[in-house]
């Protein structure tokens, strides 16, 4: 919607369109991507050697394909990827077992990332060649398993290149416009200098503390939730029984007659029983790997449901108001609504639609409900509240999408979506931050209208009460 240029309110709206056009660009891409990229298909023809290099055109490279299938993929998908040559994919392993630089390469930084995996997902033969014959199941001596620690020199070097890519082109870009089309000398350069380095520094140290801390946090805190109503595996809690016994395992029938075998396990002085898994018992070594399992935490009942749309809410409602540029916009706003808009308001009302918001995107997950049914009524309403409310209002109401999707709230949901939807079994955890975008303006533009009107009401008043004085004489 357009304004006139001398209306206080102009400057409002900007980060709308800030926000529609990168929509735009990025479905006009999936258009053309959709040419080179396969459509869904079933595991088993997603590894098939006819649609392999469609497949390596989603990775950036062969090994990490390779590692996304070792990691979540099951054996059968593993031996096709090699196309059923068996001791192809355990060559592969033994050199990743001894080859630094190709260890990283397929599974990534964590430079024990493929012993944890052998140790917890890997078949007996996997597990032999990386660790070596004989070996399997434990903890030989050349391959501690142990926690590998962050590389902080890599980590800080990654995150200052990027801040160094966001901001030096910004700043040519700036130093170009101002000396040769505004024909302006740079005033106060020293300070100007000091102010670059130190957006380098922060942003640099922000960086590093989203990866290190609220992305890590929020994806256990997705991994975990599930828990509240589903059974998920805690493969880091894991435990190496040595000696394993299997005549101590036992038989347990259901209603249905259905066999399930378990055996007890003594911790201190507590003795719990645990579900027995014939795939993680090795033998040779007599090792039995224990995966703790936990929830769900209700039952069957919805409340491990209704508990996870709480959280989502508490968690979107916090992150929101903790945003600086939420805060920013919040004093604009009451500045120009002359207090009427107090900025607090804005706040909380912002906050309050991306908790809602970010609840119905969990419940998107959970129930794989289409996005589309889930965008489709709210724009709708949208639309009618936008024709209803005056164009200051809707401004601001629109403008608020665009500053929810800071630096604090993003990395926080991201993490927690995609943490629970691997958790579920998911093709994807994206879509939550969409409905974290429209919620807001729901609950800004009715709040605007809330205050349009008290305005007329405290406007009417005087008159009225010079009314009521001319009647009493």
């Amino acid at each position: 919607m357009a304004t006139k240029g001398g209306d206080e309110s102009s400057g409002f709206g900007v980060v709308t369109l800030a926000s529609l056009f990168p929509v735009i660009t990025v479905f006009a891409l999936g258009a053309v991507l959709q040419q080179g990229i396969p459509s869904p298909m079933t595991q088993e023809e997603f590894y098939k050697s006819e649609n392999r290099q469609k497949v390596l055109s989603l990775f950036n490279s062969k090994d990490e394909f390779i590692g996304y299938t070792f990691k979540h993929l099951g054996t059968s998908q593993q031996v096709t990827l090699f196309d059923g040559n068996v001791e192809e994919m355990l060559t592969l392993l033994k050199r990743i077992s001894t080859d630094k630089e190709k260890r990283k390469e397929v599974f990534g930084s964590d430079l024990n990332a493929v012993h944890q995996w052998a140790l917890t997902k890997g078949t007996k033969e996997q597990q032999a060649a990386v660790f070596g014959p004989g070996k399997t199941m434990e903890n030989p001596e050349g391959h501690p398993e142990e926690r590998a620690a962050v590389d902080f020199l890599d980590v800080g070097l990654r995150n200052s290149t990027l801040a160094l890519q966001a901001i030096i082109p910004l700043v040519i870009f700036l130093l170009i416009v101002l000396v040769f089309f505004l024909r302006e000398k740079l005033q106060r350069a020293d300070e100007i200098l000091l102010g670059i380095f130190f957006a380098l520094l922060g942003m640099t140290l922000f960086n590093v503390g989203i990866e290190l801390g609220l992305a890590k946090l929020g994806t256990q805190v997705g991994q975990r939730l599930p828990s509240s109503f589903k059974e998920v595996e805690l493969p880091e809690q894991k435990q190496l029984i040595r000696n394993f016994d299997i005549e101590m395992v036992q038989k347990a029938i259901d209603e249905q007659g259905k066999e399930h075998r378990f055996f007890f396990f003594r911790t201190g002085n507590r003795i719990d029983a645990f579900p027995y898994n014939e795939k993680v018992y090795d033998p040779k070594s007599k090792s039995y790997i224990h995966i703790p399992r936990k929830g769900p935490m209700f039952g069957d009942s919805y409340l491990g449901v209704i508990l996870i749309v709480f959280f989502a809410f508490v968690m979107g409602y916090g992150a929101t108001l903790a945003e600086p540029a939420l805060n920013a916009l919040g004093i604009s706003v009451e500045e120009i609504t002359v207090g009427t808009f107090k900025k607090t308001l804005l706040m909380h009302s912002v906050a309050v639609g991306v908790g809602a918001g970010i609840a119905l995107g969990v419940l998107k997950i959970i129930y794989g409900i289409s996005l589309f049914w889930l965008l489709a009524p709210p724009y709708v309403l949208l639309l009618f509240l936008t024709w209803s409310s005056t164009e200051e209002f809707v401004s601001i109401g629109w403008d608020s999408a665009g500053v929810t999707t800071g630096p604090v709230t993003v990395p926080l949901v991201l993490a927690m979506g995609l943490g629970i939807g691997n958790q579920i079994g998911v093709v994807e955890g994206f879509g939550i931050l969409a409905m974290a975008s429209v919620c807001p303006i729901l609950t800004v533009l009715y709040i605007g209208l809330r205050v349009k009107k008290q305005q007329e009401v405290d406007l009417k008043e005087p008159g009225l009460r010079l009314q009521d004085k001319e009647v009493a004489k």
